[in-house]
């Protein structure tokens, strides 16, 4: 913590040092004649910084439209179309409070916003940087696609290529896209209640069939990561109105944030949020002049649609930033409702109709659930200011002690650009944007604190914000420390808007533009190198048994039965699901890693399948990796639960470390194994089940 106090301030004193020497009056030449007094008396009525913004704005609008015309003529964009009327250039405002009250609060004309700078081939720089980043970021994947996993994320890899993978055997068998009964045969799996990211695995079936799941994976959390980045400086581009440099920087940060690099550990519905900026893009066109009611209600109302079948709680967290910016907004009269409503309204009118069936199936269809248990899941404090574990030169251990796993630190800000937005915020605080902005940021991170405020571990007995939220309906199944991913936006678009800032400053204090890029550039740098990601840590998978990779189990599964795996797949051990992707589904599991109701009446949800006496005494066996008998009684309970699995064989491979135990304990109740081959003991039990034949 004590060299990023050092490394903030000694971004701070460069801005400063360079502003000041670049500033800095210039001495006059000896012979030359004293300066006239009246040469210079115009100059005694000076301009205020919003006049002086309003100027430079302006004729940077005149030189963006140049730079269209200059284009069109190249045949590089199309040509305005013939009779399209060219808004009149409108000369510098004149000194005084008339000139103020043309301009916006913001300090510039309000035409600007609806024309922003038109987006030029270098800004493709920034989408090939981001895509190499993402590069980075995956690289120990990249390089083990089929044996590798991401560790750090436990089993959540495996469970969304399962995702995945039954999106696609869905598609090609013409079966119901929002259930699966490959997990926890024979009653299946709610895959709309579940994380199964349908608006990524139905495009990308292709990719899974022919590649398989690992690399859609792969191809989710790469293209997720880039897109993401990618949309967010297409937006700060487009709305404000910095340089391409500063835009980059801060979408950047939008896209790599330290809680975004943590939930490609496992999460990909976290780390493709590449909808959010083209959702804001069209609420801000629908608030603002420019935007048509009807065209941008409906593609808003379509990407919402979108955004519900890759991640709804994404989409909630979009929702609770928006309301919170679009209060600073409304208070401040930047909302034209005569065409805001009408459209947001046709758009929810339109995503309603659309998801309203899945929806339903969600919370009222088979294997539905109603509400989730989660233990306390609040940033501590000092989560906020931190360094996460995958961010560069941090400390694995510290980031774990304030942390709720790997897959969840989801702030980790560091001190360089938490003093950053606040110098921002400060600076700028007359601009309308900032200030949505800047309360964005506070009251997220205000929110996430959970129920009770903890530092550095210890709780403080003070009861934190959340506590007012946690009974409300959908959102009592949001875990509370996720709600920074609210501010991370809200965070890189202060940085580029500081960034332009200190650009500009720099440029007029006399150290023309090429100067003032390299300062802000470097200060911005300065302050994001705390963040900067490392690769994502992989480890080995469980090795694949030559049973499954050479079709042997077709001879051992009938249509209609299943697979029992000893032990089942748990939250902790999802083997099995990797040898279903490697048959190509070919046969169903029982149990498995999902959520579903529990037995009680309120349906409450839980991980895995309820357990059976069979799957719990070959689960105890695993833990303790020691060899049980079981009684009569207990022999004929495991047969009945054979029978309502229709299992037609169970499976141990010879490989798990508790191999011999569960090798034992299975001959007791099930006899000698009926084959031993392919890397795997096998036990035929349709005629215990009654499917053979």
């Amino acid at each position: 913590m004590t060299w990023a106090v050092l490394l903030a301030l000694l971004g701070v004193a460069v801005v400063a040092t360079v502003a000041w020497a670049l500033g800095r009056p210039r001495p006059a030449a000896a012979d030359a004649p004293p300066p006239d007094p009246d040469t210079f008396r115009p100059q005694l009525r000076g301009y205020r910084m919003e006049q002086v913004d309003a100027v430079v704005d302006r004729l940077e609008a005149r030189v963006a439209q140049h730079d269209r015309a200059i284009a069109a003529l190249r045949g590089e964009v199309p040509p305005p179309a013939e009779g399209t009327r060219v808004a009149a250039e409108e000369p510098p405002p004149e000194g005084g409070p008339a000139a103020a009250r043309h301009t916006s609060a913001a300090g510039r004309p309000a035409r600007d916003a609806a024309r922003p700078l038109p987006l030029r081939r270098s800004d493709l720089l920034a989408p090939l940087a981001y895509l190499l980043t993402a590069v980075w970021v995956m690289s120990g994947l990249l390089a083990a696609p089929r044996t590798g996993h991401l560790s750090q994320g436990v089993q959540d890899q495996q469970a969304f290529e399962w995702y995945f993978g039954a999106t696609a055997h869905n598609l090609v068998t013409f079966s119901n896209p929002l259930f699966s009964d490959l997990q926890n045969y024979p009653e299946g799996v709610n895959l709309m209640a579940n994380a199964s990211v349908l608006g990524l695995g139905v495009p990308l079936a292709p990719v899974t069939l022919l590649a398989g799941p690992q690399w859609t994976f792969i191809l989710v959390e790469l293209l997720g990561l880039a897109l993401t980045a990618t949309a967010w400086f297409w937006l700060f581009r487009r709305h404000l109105a910095v340089h391409p440099l500063a835009a980059a920087l801060g979408a950047g940060f939008a896209g790599f944030a330290p809680g975004l690099v943590s939930h490609a550990n496992g999460h990909p519905n976290f780390v493709a949020q590449f909808l959010v900026p083209l959702i804001l893009d069209r609420l801000l066109r629908l608030a603002g002049p420019g935007g048509r009611t009807l065209r941008d209600g409906v593609v808003l109302g379509l990407l919402v649609v979108w955004q519900v079948f890759i991640g709804e709680e994404v989409l909630l967290l979009t929702a609770l930033g928006v309301l919170v910016g679009g209060l600073v907004l409304l208070a401040h009269g930047r909302v034209e409702w005569r065409r805001f409503l009408p459209g947001v309204g046709l758009g929810a009118a339109l995503a309603g109709v659309l998801v309203a069936f899945p929806l339903w199936w969600q919370f009222a269809g088979p294997r539905s659930y109603g509400s989730i248990w989660h233990p306390p899941a609040g940033n501590d404090l000092t989560q906020l200011w931190g360094r996460a574990t995958r961010s560069l030169g941090a400390d694995p251990w510290a980031s774990a002690a304030v942390s709720m796993n790997r897959t969840e630190e989801n702030s980790f800000f560091g001190i360089p650009l938490l003093v950053a937005a606040l110098l921002v915020s400060v600076v700028l605080w007359r601009r309308v944007e900032v200030r949505a902005l800047a309360v964005v940021v506070v009251v997220a991170c205000w929110l996430s604190l959970g129920e009770e405020v903890t530092v550095a571990g210890e709780p403080t007995g003070v009861p934190g914000p959340w506590a007012l939220l946690e009974r409300l309906p959908v959102v009592e199944n949001v875990l509370p420390t996720r709600l920074t991913l609210i501010a991370v936006p809200a965070l890189g678009a202060l940085l580029a808007l500081g960034t332009e800032q200190v650009r500009r400053r720099v440029a007029r204090a006399g150290g023309g533009r090429g100067a003032g890029l390299a300062v802000a550039g470097a200060a911005a740098a300065l302050v994001l190198l705390p963040v900067v990601p490392t690769p994502l840590v992989v480890e080995p998978r469980a090795p694949m048994p030559q049973f499954f990779r050479d079709g042997s189990w077709r001879e051992w599964v009938d249509e209609g039965g299943s697979v029992l795996a000893a032990p089942p797949p748990w939250v902790a051990d999802t083997r099995a699901l990797e040898w279903q992707a490697e048959a190509r589904w070919g046969f169903p599991v029982v149990a498995g890693y999902f959520v579903g109701p529990d037995p009680s009446p309120e349906r409450t949800g839980q991980y895995g399948a309820t357990p059976t006496a069979f799957t719990q005494w070959l689960g105890e066996i695993t833990t303790s990796n020691v060899a049980r008998r079981a009684s009569d009684g207990e022999v004929e309970t495991f047969e009945e639960h054979l029978r309502a699995g229709r299992v037609d064989a169970v499976v141990l491979p010879e490989a798990r470390p508790e191999a011999a135990a569960l090798l034992r304990s299975l001959t007791d109740v099930l006899g000698e194994p009926t084959v031993h081959t392919g890397g795997v003991y096998l036990w035929d039990v349709r005629t215990v089940t009654d499917g053979a034949g």
